[in-house]
C-alpha cells in the first residue's frame, strides 16, 4: 500500500456528520477540484436519497467549515469549488464512490528490480521508459540560460517570444522530447514558435519564477534560484509535481480523480498495477472524450520527468509503475530545505566526471557551470573541458575556485595532471576575464552565506562595480531571511507561463459571505406552523398545497402509509381535485431511490420536512 495515505490526518474528516459527508462527496464525485456555480439538480440529488433543500443547508455548512469555498466574479457571479488542500484526503475517502481507477498489482522481487526495470516484467513490456528526472534537467537548462546569456539574459522578439535559433538550441539540449506530450492536447499561444516540449520546459520555469521576461529580455532570477538550490531534490520534485498537476492535466473532473488515484492508492515504487478502462458507474469510451488518450497522455508525461514508466501487456491492457516514492510528491505545505545526500562524485584521469543521481543539487549546479555535461540517466557524465573551463572564467569562476571545489567532493580526489591543466587553462583568460573573476571577491555574507547552503557559487560576483557587490550581498541575506522563516513558496498558482490553463480562480476575490440561505425557504413564516410540526391528516385541496409547497421548496414530505413512514422527494402534481403526486422514494438510508406515484388515499397523515437550518 502506497504509504502515502499515511500522511493524511482524517480526523476533520470523520468530525463531519454523515450527511455532509454525503453532501461533500456528491459535489467531489462529479466536480473533483473543478469551480461550479450552480448546484446540482434535484434529480441528481434524488438519486443518492436527498431532497435539494438537505443538499443546500448542508451545502451551507460546508462552507462554513471551509470544505468548500468560493470566489466572486467581477460581475457578481459566485464560483464555488473544493480548496486543493482537501483534494488528496477526498481522494481517500472516496474512493469507493469515485470508483478505482487502478487496479491489480504485479508484484516485483527486489532482486528481479535492476533487470525489469529495462525491459519487461510478467509479460508486461515497457512502452515508454522513464527518462532522467526533471529537477536536475531544469538546472541543466538554467546553467545554459546563464552561460548564454551571461549577465544580459537572452533576447526576445518584438512579440515577446525567444528567437527561433534560441528556440532550437533548448529543443537540442533537452532530453524532452514532442512525443513525450503528444496525448495532452497543450494549448499556448505562440504554438508556431515552441515546439510543445519546449513551451513545457519554459512554462514550468516561469511558472516557478525561477526565470523572469523584463526588457525584451529572459533571464535567470538568482534570489528564486538561490532559494531552489536550497531545496532537496524530493522538495523539487513536489513542487514541480504539483506545477504538472495545475497546468498540464485535462481539467475533466474524472481526470482529475485519475491524477490524484495515481499519486495516493498506486502501491510503493517498482511495482506494476493496471490502469481500469472504466468504473463501476462510467466507462471512458462512453464519455464523449478520448479519456483514455488523455490517461496515456498523462503517463507519458510522468514517464518524460523521470518519476515512471509505462508498461503494456500482450493483450494491451496499460500498466504503469512509479520510479520513485510517490510519498514524496505529496504537498505537505513546506518546501523542505536539502538533506546531506551523497556528498561524493568521480573525477577521472580521462577528465570524466562521474556523478551520481544524489549529489545535491548546489554540487551538481557548479558542476553545470564549470564543466560540459556529455551523458544523462541514472548516473551522469560532465566532462572538463578548456572552452568550458575559461567560459567559467568569464562569468566569474576563477581556477583556484574551480580546483578547490573539484577538490573537495571528488571521492577518490582531485588527479595531478587534471588540476595542472585547469590551471593551465586558466592562465589564457584574457586580463579582462581575469579581472572580472579575481577582483571582485566576496564579502563575508556572501562567504557565509556560501558555507550555509554548501557551495553555491553567485555567478554574479563578475559585477566589479561596489554598487553591485553591496546589491549581491543585499539579495543574498534576503534569501537566507526567506529561508529561515520559511515562508516563500515556489509555485503560486496563476503565475503567468507560456500554457493556457484551465481555472483562473486567482483572478477573482475570496468571497466569505455566506447568503445562500437567505432563499431556501421564501414564505417560511406565513404558513401554517402545523404543517412540519406535526404529523396530520388533511383535507386533499390543503394536502396538495402541502405538496405543492415542498415542490417549490425542493424538500422532502413524510407520509403515514398504514404501519409505514416513507419520505419521498416530490416533482409533480398530476391533476387538481383527484390528484396524484409522482416523486423520488428510497424504502431506507444508501437504497437507490426509485421514482413513485402516490394517490392521497394511500396515506393517513402528511408532514412537510424542513432541514434544520445551519447557524449564522
Amino acid at each position: 500500500m502506497n504509504h502515502t495515505q499515511d500522511l493524511l490526518d482524517m480526523s476533520l474528516f470523520n468530525e463531519l456528520s454523515c450527511m455532509e459527508q454525503r453532501v461533500l462527496g456528491a459535489i467531489f464525485h462529479k466536480q473533483a477540484g473543478q469551480p461550479f456555480s450552480a448546484m446540482m439538480s434535484t434529480a441528481e440529488w434524488a438519486s443518492i436519497g436527498l431532497s435539494r433543500a438537505e443538499a443546500i443547508t448542508t451545502f451551507i455548512t460546508l462552507r462554513q467549515k471551509g470544505w468548500i469555498e468560493a470566489v466572486l466574479k467581477t460581475w457578481g457571479e459566485r464560483l464555488y469549488y473544493i480548496p486543493h488542500s482537501l483534494l488528496p484526503l477526498m481522494t481517500i475517502a472516496y474512493a469507493d464512490r469515485v470508483g478505482h481507477f487502478l487496479q491489480q498489482k504485479v508484484d516485483v522481487a527486489p532482486d528481479e528490480i535492476a533487470i525489469n526495470n529495462s525491459r519487461s516484467c510478467h509479460e508486461i513490456q515497457v512502452i515508454r521508459e522513464g527518462k532522467p528526472d526533471i529537477a536536475a534537467e531544469l538546472l541543466h537548462i538554467l546553467a545554459w540560460i546563464v552561460r548564454e546569456g551571461q549577465d544580459q539574459g537572452l533576447p526576445l522578439t518584438s512579440k515577446g517570444t525567444v528567437h527561433k535559433k534560441i528556440v532550437k538550441q533548448l529543443s537540442r539540449i533537452t532530453m524532452l522530447d514532442l512525443e513525450d506530450f503528444a496525448g495532452l492536447d497543450i494549448r499556448y499561444t505562440d504554438m508556431d514558435v515552441y515546439p510543445v516540449h519546449v513551451a513545457v520546459m519554459v512554462d514550468v520555469l516561469l511558472s516557478l519564477g525561477l526565470i523572469e521576461k523584463s526588457h525584451n529580455r529572459i533571464y535567470v532570477s538568482m534570489d528564486r534560484l538561490n532559494h531552489w538550490l536550497s531545496l532537496s531534490w524530493p522538495s523539487m520534485h513536489r513542487v514541480i509535481y504539483n506545477v504538472c498537476m495545475d497546468r498540464y492535466g485535462a481539467a475533466e473532473p474524472v481526470l482529475q480523480h485519475f491524477r490524484y488515484q495515481l499519486m495516493l492508492l498506486a502501491p510503493a515504487s517498482n511495482v506494476w498495477f493496471a490502469i481500469a478502462a472504466g468504473t463501476p458507474d462510467r466507462d471512458w469510451l462512453k464519455e464523449g472524450m478520448d479519456i483514455k488518450e488523455k490517461v496515456r497522455g498523462w503517463l507519458d508525461l510522468m514517464a518524460a520527468f523521470g518519476y515512471g514508466e509505462v508498461g503494456e501487456t500482450s493483450e494491451g491492457g496499460l500498466h504503469y509503475r512509479w520510479l520513485i516514492e510517490p510519498v514524496i510528491l505529496l504537498d505537505s505545505g513546506n518546501d523542505g530545505t536539502m538533506d546531506s545526500g551523497n556528498q561524493t562524485f568521480f573525477v577521472q584521469p580521462d577528465f570524466e566526471i562521474i556523478v551520481p543521481p544524489d549529489i545535491p543539487p548546489q554540487v551538481r549546479w557548479n558542476l553545470e557551470m564549470i564543466s560540459e555535461l556529455t551523458s544523462r540517466d541514472r548516473m551522469s557524465i560532465y566532462r572538463v573541458t578548456k572552452e568550458r573551463i575559461i567560459a567559467a572564467s568569464e562569468i566569474g569562476f576563477t581556477t583556484d575556485v574551480i580546483v578547490s571545489f573539484l577538490g573537495r567532493y571528488a571521492g577518490s580526489g582531485l588527479p595531478e595532471h587534471v588540476k595542472l591543466a585547469i590551471q593551465q587553462w586558466g592562465k589564457e583568460v584574457t586580463p579582462m576575464q581575469a579581472d572580472a573573476g579575481q577582483n571582485t571577491g566576496l564579502t563575508d555574507k556572501v562567504e557565509e552565506a556560501k558555507n550555509m547552503n554548501g557551495w553555491i557559487f553567485d555567478f554574479r560576483q563578475e559585477l566589479s562595480e561596489k554598487r553591485k557587490r553591496m546589491e549581491i550581498v543585499q539579495t543574498v541575506d534576503e534569501s537566507i531571511a526567506g529561508l529561515e522563516q520559511g515562508k516563500e513558496l515556489f509555485y503560486v498558482r496563476g503565475r503567468e507561463g507560456l500554457i493556457e490553463t484551465g481555472s483562473n480562480l486567482h483572478l477573482y476575490d475570496q468571497d466569505k459571505s455566506i447568503t445562500e440561505q437567505s432563499g431556501l425557504f421564501p414564505g417560511y413564516g406565513e404558513i401554517p406552523e402545523v404543517w412540519h410540526n406535526q404529523w396530520r391528516g388533511y383535507h386533499m385541496s390543503t394536502a396538495r398545497q402541502i405538496a405543492a409547497k415542498a415542490i417549490e421548496w425542493q424538500t422532502k414530505l413524510g407520509l403515514k402509509l398504514d404501519n409505514d413512514i416513507v419520505y419521498v422527494i416530490p416533482d409533480q402534481i398530476h391533476g387538481y381535485e383527484d390528484w396524484t403526486l409522482t416523486g423520488w422514494h428510497s424504502s431506507d438510508i444508501g437504497v437507490h431511490p426509485v421514482r413513485r406515484t402516490f394517490t392521497p388515499s394511500e396515506w393517513s397523515e402528511i408532514r412537510l420536512i424542513i432541514p434544520e437550518q445551519p447557524k449564522t
